[in-house]
């Protein structure tokens, strides 16, 4: 008899409590970006659509969720009678679906927002001068703010699955390698970078420099991963 593959539940479950989070998320961000719209509104000067406005402080929140992973979930898997295999396969595809929803969601209230626009003036700039910008194409936009907050949740899964495995003392070194997976990530889309022995030059200028860039990257870090998840000693 073929051994049952746990990977969907783990997919599903993951999936679904970290959804819940991205909710509460969203609806604060929501929140903050309505008071903007009030307070420019006011002093008579715009603000980013919120496609634009949102994509940092997304991107930071799937860093923490990948971040508390590790230390949140692998034991209560584990003790479920789940492998290390069926998890890691089952925490990438619920890494990628959630990427996906949290890169539909800014989409739908930025779609909203136009649709308002289009009978009531909103103070919403969108001429924005960034990758994530629309009016360079939506498809385009979205491709790249789902491949920039992928690459932010394995790197937090990364930070994570370091301290977990190896200590603080060890896991200090994940922050550094961290720090580089970013500063590339930058490299590739944002024409900067946080390291300086990281080039300013950088390759956003040709799209697809940068986007086989930021899939390599993610390549590296889920091959990095899963080599630390392979013989990971579960802390129950």
């Amino acid at each position: 008899m073929k051994p049952v593959k746990l990977y969907p539940k783990v997919a599903v479950d993951l999936f679904t409590e970290q959804l819940k989070w991205s909710l509460w998320f969203f609806s604060f961000v929501t929140i903050a970006h309505i008071i903007g719209l009030v307070i420019v509104a006011i002093n008579d000067a715009r603000i980013q659509e919120f496609f634009v406005f949102s994509s940092y402080s997304v991107a930071i929140f799937l860093l923490v969720c990948g971040i508390i992973l590790a230390y949140g979930f692998m034991g209560q898997f584990v003790q479920q009678g789940i492998t290390r295999k069926d998890l890691y396969i089952g925490t990438v595809i619920s890494v990628f679906a959630l990427a996906l929803v949290v890169t539909l969601i800014p989409i739908a209230i930025t779609g909203i927002e136009y649709l308002i626009s289009s009978f009531a003036a909103l103070p919403i700039n969108t001429n924005t001068d960034t990758v994530f910008d629309l009016s360079s194409g939506w498809l385009l936009a979205t491709f790249t703010f789902f491949l920039n907050v992928t690459t932010y949740y394995l790197i937090g899964w990364l930070i994570g699955l370091g301290y977990y495995r190896f200590g603080w003392v060890i896991g200090f070194g994940f922050i550094a390698i961290a720090i580089a997976a970013l500063s590339l990530n930058s490299f590739f889309w944002v024409n900067n970078s946080v390291v300086p022995w990281i080039p300013y030059n950088s390759v956003g200028a040709s799209i697809i420099l940068s986007v086989s860039g930021s899939l390599i990257l993610i390549s590296l870090l889920l091959l990095f991963i899963r080599i630390l998840t392979r013989r990971i000693t579960i802390k129950l």
